[in-house]
């Protein structure tokens, strides 16, 4: 449990840390889109945590869990936030199955170069649905460089976090599923 812990929340600091940088004070305000890097992030590093902890029952139920939250908060948001939110958790699912493997394959140090680019490509192929109410043609390539700089700014940092976690000496124990 607090190697669990202690993954999460480097993976959490990897991600803010990183957001500070970039963006400033504008990590922890929740009208701008930086405050990802706090929400999405904590997603991403419990995501991370438990495929890589071999708790994947728990990740399926953390998919599942925001999958519903999603659904339940589309009416008071709109209904392309929520599908958004469902095929960005089913990313970063996907995203943590491909870090475990690289793991699990050998590679001790720079997952993180995988997973951003990797985030980064599922935070672009959402950028249409993400941003419906605001794309335009005058500004959809912007939109789409910033989203898809987001993403991978996130998946870099999270990841930076955990396996400086694991470096460190928090090694995950495998288990036979």
């Amino acid at each position: 449990m607090i190697e669990m812990m202690i993954r999460f929340w480097s993976g959490v600091a990897g991600g803010v840390l990183l957001g500070l940088v970039i963006f400033g004070q504008a990590v922890f305000r929740p009208d701008h889109p930086a405050f990802e890097c706090v929400t999405i992030g904590a997603l991403t590093a419990g995501m991370l945590t438990l495929v890589r902890l071999a708790h994947r029952g728990q990740a399926i139920a953390l998919v599942l869990g925001y999958i519903g939250l999603r659904i339940a908060l589309a009416p008071m948001l709109r209904w392309s936030a929520a599908v958004s939110g469902v095929l960005l958790v089913l990313g970063i699912f996907g995203v943590a199955l491909l870090y475990d493997l690289l793991a699990r394959s050998g590679l001790r140090f720079g997952k993180f170069l995988v997973v951003g680019p990797l985030l980064g490509g599922v935070y672009l192929a959402l950028a249409p649905i993400t941003e419906l109410d605001r794309m335009n043609v005058l500004n959809a390539a912007s939109l789409l460089t910033f989203r898809l700089g987001l993403g991978t700014l996130i998946g870099e940092g999270v990841a930076l976090g955990l396996e400086l976690a694991e470096l460190a000496g928090w090694k995950p124990r495998h288990r036979t599923y």
